[in-house]
């Protein structure tokens, strides 16, 4: 047998059942069957369906445009030359073919205006 505490609770979610069903009942009251109640419906329903139609059209068109320009991309990235035309020297590298040029540096240069012999 329940306890009187449950079956007050019981009595209680049952009330608050029917008057949230009462409350639905006066929200949305019963449509009347009339000649043109399915044509209608049926003209919501397109008017509905127009606007995400349209939405859809414009999605699918961004998406196959993305997936052109990423497969464009691609195509071009692969067919570009794989060694740069700039930067193929490493630092230390560079640096030794500037201290092997003839032409004195910016650094040698203002070293020799203040008089002084030599950089290093």
């Amino acid at each position: 047998m329940k306890s009187k505490p449950s079956a007050q609770r019981d009595l209680y979610l049952e009330r608050e059942l029917d008057r949230l069903l009462a409350a639905y009942r006066e929200a949305c009251p019963d449509v009347e069957a009339a000649p043109d109640f399915m044509p209608r419906l049926w003209q919501k329903i397109e008017a509905r369906r127009t606007n995400s139609y349209a939405f859809g059209v414009w999605t699918k068109a961004f998406v196959t445009a993305a997936a052109v320009l990423c497969l464009v991309l691609g195509l071009w990235q692969t067919s570009a030359p794989s060694e740069p035309s700039f930067y193929t020297q490493t630092y230390i590298e560079a640096l030794q073919a500037e201290a092997a040029s003839e032409t004195p540096s910016l650094l040698e240069t203002l070293w020799s205006e203040e008089g002084g012999a030599s950089y290093q």
